[in-house]
């Protein structure tokens, strides 16, 4: 049985003059976020980013029985460009003398040239198969990770 919070849902992050230009799409499956994914204009809102100097459009997909959220941007212009793939997760930060033991939300980031690589990601995201997205994501080149600015899921 599916309960209100076993759910994927998206939103799209559009490159606009104020950088908040976000559409909640609603619930989705594998199957039609990847259809929207591969149909969106990534080049398009690559040189509407580029002409405002603002930021990247991104598309994110959460996960709300696990609390993570896998999303992807991309950078560059129209003829050099590539994609950042980033894997949000609730993560334990260990506390020391003078801080407790927290548990924050953290991102880690990769990059790849090749959209069809990040697609490859959302499979074992979909199926909440966190070792087979971390291999996946392994194959692409290691960005950074940090604790994510905004804390909320």
């Amino acid at each position: 049985m599916i309960t209100s919070q076993d759910i994927f849902t998206y939103d799209f992050h559009l490159a606009d003059h104020v950088g908040q230009a976000v559409i909640d799409m609603g619930e989705t499956d594998y199957e039609n976020f990847i259809k929207e994914y591969t149909n969106f204009p990534w080049l398009d809102q690559l040189e509407i980013a580029n002409r405002l100097k603002n930021t990247s459009a991104t598309i994110t997909v959460q996960d709300s029985l696990n609390k993570t959220q896998l999303w992807t941007s991309i950078a560059g212009n129209r003829d050099n460009y590539g994609y950042i793939v980033g894997y949000n997760f609730l993560k334990t930060i260990k506390g020391n003398l003078f801080r407790k033991e927290r548990i924050v939300k953290w991102v880690i980031m990769y990059a790849t040239e090749v959209k069809e690589k990040i697609l490859k990601c959302y499979y074992p995201f979909f199926k909440r198969d966190t070792t087979g997205l971390i291999q996946e994501l392994e194959q692409l080149y290691f960005y950074g990770e940090t604790e994510a600015h905004n804390q909320n899921f």
